[in-house]
Formats: structure tokens, sequence, C-alpha cells
């Protein structure tokens, strides 16, 4: 890269700095003083945080390279910047995907002993090393298939990295609704919901559930229905698949609570009885550096 390049910084927030400095929490800070097991690794996981962003922010002004740090959660878009550097874990990651159309990303694992990594090229000790080697083109990025939802025939979401979970708002209740996948029938369901994720997520929570581990290049989505409940002596026949992206994938809600939940808690739409959600392969690839297919595969 013949001009300096202009490089976003977003990172997480550690739980002690929200609980114990932010918001001055007194019950938390004096488990975290007792050494009580619920809050023992707080402190060493945001020193650790900590100290890897500045690592990150010393090596760049060093460089002599402009930049500009944002806290996991701003909803500013990233057009404008060469570069886009993550310090945390894979909910970083896909907290700034969302905002993330063409520009590229390097993911940092700010702490490596508490944080999930599987979209982390490396730590902040490598950081120099992965930063010269991004800049000067000297590897390929790898390009992570992504979709869209959309919601009684409008586009409703942020692009998808990981994942989709259409269920019941109450986690105790039974989820209703109608799946409709390719040129079949609809079959009514009764569950505690639906996993559908992208190949880059079906080491997430898919894989937990009993889904299968995609390769990242794959062009398919997966789905799983979770806990299903048929009535007695009746199946179905729609429990778990993988099918092409770009086919028909339609659930239609029976629930009058219903919920979609993108890419984990923070993101959800409303899905009431009548709603049909779709699934739209119109979604740009994540473009990232470092990827490492052994990296997933392991468990």
């Amino acid at each position: 890269m013949d001009k300096k390049p202009h490089i976003l910084i977003t990172h997480k927030k550690s739980a002690y700095e929200t609980y114990v400095l932010e918001k001055q929490d007194a019950s938390v800070a004096a488990l975290v003083e007792a050494g009580d097991i619920s809050v023992r690794s707080l402190r060493r996981s945001h020193e650790a945080h900590a100290k890897s962003l500045e690592q990150i922010c010393e090596h760049l002004t060093q460089l002599g390279v402009t930049f500009e740090q944002r806290e996991r959660g701003d909803d500013r878009p990233t057009e404008g910047f060469d570069l886009v550097v993550s310090a945390g874990g894979d909910g970083t990651v896909l907290d700034v995907s969302h905002r993330i159309t063409t520009t590229p990303l390097l993911a940092i694992n700010s702490d490596p002993k508490s944080s999930v990594g599987y979209f982390c090229a490396g730590t902040a000790n490598d950081f120099p090393e992965l930063l010269e080697r991004t800049l000067e083109k000297r590897w390929k990025p790898f390009e992570l298939q992504r979709f869209r939802m959309r919601i009684n025939g409008k586009t409703s979401s942020v692009p998808v990295l990981n994942d989709v979970l259409i269920t019941c708002s109450n986690p105790a209740a039974v989820s209703r609704y109608l799946l409709r996948i390719n040129g079949n029938e609809p079959e009514e369901q009764k569950s505690s919901g639906i996993w559908i994720s992208t190949p880059a997520g079906s080491t997430a929570a898919i894989r937990s559930a009993g889904g299968y581990v995609l390769s990242l290049d794959s062009r398919r989505l997966q789905y799983l229905v979770r806990e299903p409940y048929p009535m007695p002596g009746k199946s179905y026949h729609f429990l778990k698949g993988i099918r092409p992206l770009g086919e028909r994938f339609e659930v239609t809600s029976k629930m009058d609570d219903g919920r979609i939940f993108v890419d984990g808690p923070h993101i959800s739409h409303s899905f009431s009885i009548g709603d049909v959600v779709d699934i739209v392969a119109d979604a740009p690839p994540l473009v990232i550096y470092g990827l490492d297919e052994r990296r997933r595969t392991s468990k």
C-alpha cells in the first residue's frame, strides 16, 4: 500500500470495566475483591484486554498510521477506512461485521484465555507481523458467505455472519410455525425454535445443537429444529438439513410473541402471527484475513 492506511479499531468493553469501573456496582465489586468464583477472572481478563488494545494502538502510532477507536456497539458505518481491526473475540467480530460491506477485517483476540476466537488471526503479540502481511498484501483474505432476512417482503436485517434463531420470546414456551423449504408444502411444527446458520456459523450454536460443520467456502445454509415436539404418532420431515443458499426457505409465524434473533442476543425482530420470514442470498461477503480452518474444526 503506497499511502498510509486509515484504520478503524473496534474493541469490546470488558465486563470489569462495565460493572465495576463504569456502573460502580458495589455487589460485583465486593465479589471481585473477595475472589468469588463467579467473577474470579473479571479483573485478569480486563487487564489482558486493556494491554492488548494498548499494544495495537502503540504499534500503529509508531508506524505513523492514522486510526480511530470505537467501542463495540458503535453504529457508525465503516466506509472510508482501508482496514478494520477488531480487538476482542468472536463477539466483537460479529458486532462490527454488521456494519461492514467491503472493508477488509483483521481480527485480534485480545484475551485468548477467556475469549473464543475462531474468526481471529492471532493475538496482540502477533499484530505487527499480521498487519505487515495484510498491508503488503502478502496473504489473501477469505470471503465469508453471509445472507439477509426478509420479513413480510421487506429486507429487515443486517448481513448475517453466524446464524439466526427463530423462537418464542419466552424460552420456556413452545414455538409454533410453518416451515417451507423449496417447493414442498409448508410443514406445521412445534419445537423450541429453528437455527439457520451460514457456513461460518456452523461451528457455533447449531453445532452444539447437533448440526454439521460446513466448509468456509460452502455456498449453502444449514437449518436445525430445536427440541421438536410432534403430536403423538406423527413425525416431522424437516428437522435438519443443508440447503443451497438462494433456495426458498420460509418460516411463517403462528406465535403472538415470536422473536427472530440475529447473530446473538443484541439484534432481534418481532415475529407475530402471520409474519413470514425468508432467507435472501444478496448480502456481500465479509472479507477477513487470517482464518484457519483447522481452528474451526478442532474441538
